[in-house]
């Protein structure tokens, strides 16, 4: 059987583990009739959308997608909000795809998503239309909000209205749609006797066509809208009431009129990210902090004389941090880790950090057993190395 792939593609016969299940739906189909290489029989598309109706997307990469996206939305003053549908999802329904439905998919992601323009789309409908608040519809404040908020063909809009990404793996289900009227939609405008072509007219003894279709069951999406610049900032609210509003009574995506894309914010969900976003942030600053004290170190480091620099790496590389300077390179000199000149300078460098700090120079001891006073037997040490 010839397919409509490349010569010798070795197609696998199933979406691999962790494939991307938006280019396997898409470019994949292999349902065409064996008697006739490009006809698709009705069991055919049914069953290539069954095989795919299943959960899709990698949790930690879609976590790390929303994570970036609402870092960026909120580095440029904007607001992001999680929604979730309270049924079906579908967008990108009018795609071309053999089995006459497409799907949206996001390119890296592997998941259906909105695209920003049909985010932007949606808000403007409802402040055009649906919003009753801004009075008659060719009011003067309803022109100015939509000029103001999505531009005119001289002015670029006050706002920037970003993808709406899945933030979890999506359900998948298989969905049907059946038509009536499907000759009518075709063919209706070339009618030359509606007596002669009775399947082209509407009516309803016309026997329904069952399409399938895949949808996304009850997905949670963040949406995001940001002010283009600050002279905005001050109308954000509004236009994130009116993305709210336009999402529970219009819904979003496609065949909204049945009920689908109908979706409601899901602020535990928000507040969840927000938080992630928050640490994030936190342990990118410190790790930034980090490297800057690292480089500021190496820099110090060059600067030194090659004793200087021997040192404050030897001290720096030691495994217990709390160990005091004196103790550690006294420790070091008892083991005979230094010999000859460099053993002399370590003495005379302890020499002057221990009569700089207070009580640790000690050639005489008040205690009554000397032999126990620490201090007093460390400067009876470095004494006895200047000497050698």
């Amino acid at each position: 059987m010839i397919l409509p792939l490349y010569h010798d593609h070795q197609a696998p016969p199933a979406l691999p583990d962790g494939g991307h299940r938006g280019l396997w739906y898409d470019r994949f189909f292999d349902r065409y009739d064996d008697r006739d290489q490009w006809k698709i029989p009705d069991e055919g598309k049914a069953g290539w959308v069954k095989d795919n109706a299943k959960p899709t997307g990698d949790r930690d990469q879609l976590d790390q997608a929303a994570q970036r996206h609402l870092a960026l939305i909120t580095a440029l003053g904007g607001r992001g909000a999680v929604f979730q549908t309270d049924w079906h999802f579908a967008t990108g329904l009018g795609l071309p795809h053999p089995v006459e439905n497409g799907l949206a998919w996001h390119s890296t992601l592997g998941v259906p998503y909105l695209a920003g323009s049909g985010v932007k789309g949606l808000v403007r409908a409802w402040v055009e239309i649906w919003d009753e608040s801004l009075g008659d519809p060719r009011s003067e404040q309803r022109q100015q909000r939509l000029d103001t908020w999505f531009g005119t063909l001289k002015q670029a809009g006050g706002f920037l209205f970003f993808d709406a990404l899945p933030i979890e793996p999506v359900n998948l289900v298989a969905d049907v749609m059946t038509p009536h009227l499907g000759k009518w939609y075709e063919q209706g405008g070339e009618i030359a006797d509606w007596r002669r072509e009775p399947d082209k007219i509407p009516a309803d003894w016309h026997a329904p066509v069952p399409v399938p279709f895949l949808v996304a069951k009850k997905p949670k999406l963040l949406f995001g809208i940001a002010p283009r610049n600050k002279e905005f900032a001050a109308e954000l609210d509004a236009v994130f009431a009116a993305l709210k509003q336009a999402l529970e009574w219009l819904g979003a995506g496609a065949k909204t009129a049945v009920g689908y894309g109908v979706m409601a914010e899901k602020p535990k969900d928000t507040e969840d990210l927000q938080q992630i976003a928050a640490a994030t942030e936190q342990r990118q600053r410190e790790a930034a902090r980090i490297q800057q004290q690292h480089v500021a170190r190496q820099t110090e480091l060059e600067d030194m004389d090659p004793f200087e620099r021997m040192l404050a790496e030897t001290l720096g590389g030691r495994a217990d941090k709390g160990q005091t300077d004196i103790v550690y390179l006294i420790g070091l000199l008892k083991s005979g880790h230094w010999q000859g000149e460099d053993k002399q300078r370590v003495a005379q460098w302890l020499e002057r950090r221990m009569k700089d700090a207070k009580g640790q120079w000690k050639p005489q001891s008040q205690a009554k057993k000397p032999e126990k006073d620490r201090e007093h037997q460390n400067t009876l040490l470095v004494m006895s190395w200047l000497k050698d």
